[in-house]
């Protein structure tokens, strides 16, 4: 949600090679399986899977390994022998890559006439979109009402000296969330994004490594330093869900002009050893009743029409009205030259 890496999951992270969920099954001595390949921060809802192996008889297996695109990456050196069966967490700013290569099969859930053509972005029919969200700058409100300043309003005014030392972004190298925000910067400034990204460095932007490293390390709201971090539009509610001490209301909320689009893609694997469940999983996962378990497990927004949110995220979560985006061909055609770009500016 990727969600995340692609897809934020403030949850513990599923870091095992592979983990059954539902132990509910028919009364077949032996029920099939299914394995789903992902990243190491997706959490499966719980719920809805349980719930697939009770009518099924098929259990969800997960092989979660490191982040959004490094585990991309593991799958498309694995094209036709696949350690698994269903691929979910490529997201748009890797999706060209995906569609070059041969890791996955043609296969489009019933469903997926019911999403919306916004969240649609492969015509070839591999991948369906399961989520969506947005990378955008979060801020301390209590931070910023303190020091009697008031947050930034857009992108360009990060680099105003009165905001000085207060933002730390994720590497872009090496973070889907960082990865995000200097997309979003290049459908911000196009030509000039070299130009802001030396404006940032010069007004002190920080990088950290993860998202983690950003929100839980660097970001006033978890004792840090720094009051304005590149996050999710969903970080408040989850802020509420997971806080410690319980709380009323998030500290954190969001700039939604800073904000770019995440879509979150699942597909079935060439060579996978059960195509059959692989397509009842994929089925499975544009369900209402997956659809739903979506926001509380990845804090993501489902891109299914008409489900329910939580109330969390019907109070709390962002939903921008006009996100940033590029398209998948201009990222795909221009990635590795803007983060080699990026790096020679941060570095």
């Amino acid at each position: 949600m990727k969600r995340m890496i692609t897809a934020v999951v403030l949850a513990t992270a599923l870091a095992a090679t592979a983990i059954s969920c539902g132990n509910d099954s028919p009364s077949s001595a032996s029920p099939k399986s299914v394995t789903l390949v992902t990243y190491s921060g997706y959490a499966l809802p719980e719920a809805a899977a349980k719930a697939f192996t009770k009518r099924t008889g098929i259990k969800i297996k997960l092989v979660a390994t490191d982040d959004a695109g490094a585990a991309l990456n593991r799958v498309l050196l694995q094209a036709g022998s696949p350690e698994g069966d269903v691929f979910f967490g490529v997201d748009n700013t890797f999706l060209g890559r995906a569609q070059k290569s041969d890791a996955f099969v043609k296969y489009s859930p019933k469903a997926n006439d019911d999403v919306p053509r916004e969240f649609q972005l492969d015509e070839a029919a591999r991948f369906t979109p399961i989520d969506e969200s947005s990378v955008c700058v979060d801020y301390d409100q209590s931070w910023f009402a303190a020091h009697q300043l008031a947050p930034p309003t857009d992108l360009q005014s990060l680099t105003d000296p009165k905001y000085k030392d207060l933002l730390v972004v994720e590497d872009a190298a090496a973070s889907s969330p960082g990865l995000a925000f200097l997309a979003a910067t290049h459908a911000e400034f196009k030509g000039g994004t070299d130009g802001y990204w030396r404006a940032l460095k010069a007004n002190g932007v920080a990088i950290a490594a993860s998202w983690s490293d950003a929100w839980e390390t660097r970001f006033t709201v978890s004792g840090g330093d720094r009051p304005l971090v590149v996050s999710y539009a969903s970080s408040p509610p989850a802020e509420v869900v997971y806080a410690t001490t319980p709380i009323d209301a998030p500290k954190s909320a969001v700039i939604t002009s800073t904000c770019f689009r995440q879509i979150e893609f699942a597909a079935v694997l060439a060579g996978a050893p059960h195509l059959d469940a692989a397509k009842q999983l994929v089925d499975e996962m544009l369900s209402p009743e997956w659809q739903e378990g979506l926001p509380l497990s990845n804090f993501v927004f489902p891109v299914l029409p008409g489900v329910t949110l939580p109330a969390e995220f019907q109070r709390w979560a962002v939903r921008p009205p006009a996100p940033l985006e590029v398209s998948v061909k201009e990222l795909d055609d221009h990635r590795d030259a803007w983060l080699s770009s990026w790096r020679d500016i941060t570095e």
